[in-house]
């Protein structure tokens, strides 16, 4: 053991004596932080996912330039025999150059830890989750180097080791590319899907570190280390004799052993979920719900098997698996799951066509040709002679949030109702935004009831909430009248509404002042939605602008990455909300205490009043005032102790569209945050924990241009050039020590 680590230890300590080590690191630091800085600022999101979608290519020539070297340059110099004549066994001197390039190659990864310190100047970053992505690609490199190992133990020629290398981990990363699953036939990609690289380092680059990943990489190096140690023994014995065909032999059975349990590692639960509120793993708000079951609930799970799916399907069905796994052994008795597959029983299949779960059909790319294939991928949960039904499922996003919601739903006594108001169109316009989407996915727990506030009555005591949804341009004595009553009996409403109007004029879009009927319902409450266009030169969507040469991206400061407060259930696990073309909200007449915000820009903010040039060629904004601007609040009078406000609950948004169907497909948060409202006004609060799950990066808001400058180059430049210097400096060093005569520094006994 110790002979084995100071091979490691000589070997770290050689590619830092040499000038290729440096150039290695260099060339490996500036591509990863180019590529990186790339994107990474566009898209306004703290995340290394930019980073890990390019680190396995730039491992790809990464790892094979620093380990080709490692036994083909002693075989090729004759130093291995020498070596190996010292008391060390082949197995010490192979582990221990392994252990040594493995160093380099983490050292090199810990170089670009930078950019998530930079990224934590802009952002809070989830440290759990880059402490696993940082833990991923060290697995990475560690399967990479393996093979560079076995590679360079095959010949005297670094070249031919370098390129033998480069070439089997391209064909680990080739397998699992959409392109050659999809081409594949099914049993052999799903097998490939499995074996392959990319599946399993993305699965950790979540933030979730999963045995089975774990079983996986540890067993793929260990593969290409035991046929490196079967290839270096083999150099020592007799080409034909019984002793090199006993040494084959087991080296084969030891691979074949290793590369059962990597296929049969995927049977293997347990996981560490270091995402932020553990956004893979069941909330205690499921637990209590399963738990707490009164009868029998039964998920019936209809899903074809692997090879009747294209494997990109096929693969999802194991996250499916393990968190309905989850489910049960969190209901204990009082749930069930049934696994079936239609294609095997005509019963079964009819029986899913009942429930509501029908065959879907997947085109696949297969030699030049689509193929039309089809396999059911739903499921089903029973209670009391009821049930609710994912026809499909698409992935598990949101799978335990709708799960939970069906469980509740179907197992609880009656369910509040919610009324939805709708701003008719303007004139001249047939229809206004669809809310088809939020409608739905307020329908999974509440009764939705379309209401007209002039016609129907608003008893609190039938609504437990008002989603109003537009801007009305006056509000009517009466629905005053009839609002009033609805807070004061205990009703509560979320009010989205916007200050200006929004128009083309001679091609450009403009916003306009215009009056707001829901601030007459808000003044009790000292709320107002004032009547100004909010901008962020920090904390902005990008949009797509036709340029010379296509369709470009920019970033657009009146579409709003409005950020969270964290200071409510409404909020708390929620980063950020797009809000587009969205008025500010004024607070300054509520009753203390009774406010809490919800959503503000950065302090590189500002609002335009009266008029807004809103077009997306605009460059130049009036100076911002260093303070976040409000656009959403949580008014809760109960709070305040004022007698002379309203009793029920308010939540307003200056903003009427973000939870329209136009935005919702793109902007998940949206909806996650519109829900979590109502459950809040109605105080069904149960499931807000679970939706908020939020897997979403947080938003990027630097606090200035120097800074967000500062991060870029400081890694793009900065600790590249730090690195050359560090070289420069122990070359230099060493090359004057090697001018230095030898003198004894010892002096001789006296006789």
């Amino acid at each position: 053991m110790k002979a084995m680590w100071i091979i490691a230890r000589r070997e770290l300590r050689s590619m830092f004596d040499h000038p290729m080590g440096y150039i290695l690191l260099v060339v490996f630091v500036a591509l990863n932080d180019f590529l990186f800085f790339r994107s990474a600022f566009l898209f306004g999101v703290a995340t290394l996912r930019p980073m890990l979608e390019f680190l396995p290519w730039l491992m790809l020539l990464f790892v094979p330039a620093v380990t080709m070297g490692a036994l083909a340059e002693d075989i090729r110099a004759g130093t291995i025999e020498v070596v190996l004549a010292q008391p060390v066994t082949e197995l010490e001197l192979l582990v221990g150059k392994y252990l040594g390039l493995v160093s380099f190659i983490w050292l090199g990864l810990a170089l670009t830890l930078p950019i998530p310190l930079g990224l934590s100047l802009g952002a809070d970053i989830p440290v759990g989750v880059v402490a696993a992505q940082y833990a991923g690609a060290a697995l990475l490199a560690a399967g990479f180097a393996a093979i560079g190992m076995w590679a360079s133990s095959l010949g005297r020629n670094q070249v031919t080791a370098f390129i033998v290398g480069v070439a089997v981990m391209f064909v680990f990363l080739l397998i699992g590319l959409p392109p050659v699953l999809m081409g594949a036939p099914p049993a052999i990609g799903a097998a490939l899907a499995r074996l392959a690289i990319v599946a399993h380092f993305a699965s950790i680059a979540r933030g979730v570190i999963d045995l089975r990943d774990l079983v996986y990489f540890f067993s793929l190096a260990a593969i290409f280390l035991v046929l490196a140690y079967g290839a270096l023994m083999g150099r020592k014995l007799a080409p034909r004799g019984r002793t090199l065909a006993r040494l084959r032999l087991g080296t084969a059975m030891l691979v074949v052993t290793l590369i059962v349990v990597n296929l049969f590692g995927r049977r293997i639960g347990g996981r560490l979920d270091l995402t932020p509120g553990k956004a893979y793993t069941l909330s205690p708000a499921t637990k209590a719900i399963l738990e707490n079951l009164p009868d029998l609930v039964t998920i019936r799970f209809f899903v074809s098997s692997d090879n009747a799916l294209p494997p990109e399907v096929a693969l999802a069905k194991q996250p499916v698996n393990d968190m309905l796994a989850d489910f049960r052994s969190a209901g204990g008795g009082n749930l069930r799951l049934v696994v079936l597959d239609p294609a095997k029983d005509p019963a079964i299949a009819e029986e899913a066509k009942s429930l509501g779960v029908l065959e879907v059909q997947f085109t696949v790319a297969r030699k030049s040709e689509f193929e039309v294939k089809k396999g059911y991928f739903g499921l089903t949960v029973q209670y009391a002679g009821q049930h609710e039904t994912i026809p499909a499922i698409q992935g598990t996003d949101d799978l335990e949030y709708r799960l939970a919601s069906f469980i509740r739903g179907l197992t609880r006594e009656g369910r509040s109702t919610v009324g939805l108001y709708l701003e008719p169109p303007p004139l001249g316009q047939q229809q206004g935004a669809s809310y088809a989407g939020l409608e739905a996915a307020l329908g999974e727990n509440f009764e939705v009831r379309r209401v007209s506030l002039e016609t129907d009555s608003l008893d609190p005591g039938d609504l437990a909430v008002l989603v109003l949804a537009g801007t009305p341009y006056a509000m009517a004595d009466s629905v005053a009248d009839k609002l009033a009553r609805f807070f004061d009996g205990g009703g509560g409403a979320l009010v989205m509404g916007r200050g200006m109007e929004i128009q083309a004029v001679r091609d450009q879009m403009i916003a306009t002042e215009r009056s707001v009927g829901w601030n007459r319902m808000l003044q009790p409450f000292g709320v107002r939605i004032r009547n100004d266009m909010v901008f962020d030169l920090a904390s902005n969507h990008p949009a797509s602008m036709r340029g010379s040469f296509g369709n470009v991206l920019v970033s657009y400061p009146f579409w709003l990455r409005s950020l969270s407060t964290h200071a409510s259930n409404v909020n708390r696990d929620i980063a950020s909300v797009f809000l587009p073309w969205t008025s500010g909200i004024d607070t300054t007449g509520a009753a203390p205490g009774s406010i809490t915000p919800l959503l503000m820009t950065s302090p590189n903010a500002g609002a335009e009043e009266r008029t807004a040039f809103i077009d997306l060629q605009r460059t130049e904004y009036p100076p911002v005032g260093g303070r976040p601007v409000l656009t959403a609040v949580q008014v809760n009078p109960g709070a305040s102790g004022a007698d002379s406000v309203p009793s029920g609950r308010l939540i307003v948004v200056g903003n009427p569209d973000f939870a329209a169907d136009q935005w919702i497909g793109s902007a998940r948060q949206n909806v996650t945050f519109v829900l979590n409202a109502v459950d809040w006004l109605a105080q069904e609060e149960g499931l807000i924990a679970i939706r908020a799950k939020d897997r979403s990066p947080p938003a990027l808001v630097f606090e200035g241009e120097r800074t967000a400058a500062l991060v870029h180059y400081g890694n793009l430049i900065g600790v590249p050039l730090l690195l050359i210097l560090f070289g420069a400096f122990r070359m230099w060093r060493r090359k004057r020590l090697t001018r230095r005569t030898y003198t004894v520094t010892t002096q001789p006994e006296a006789a």
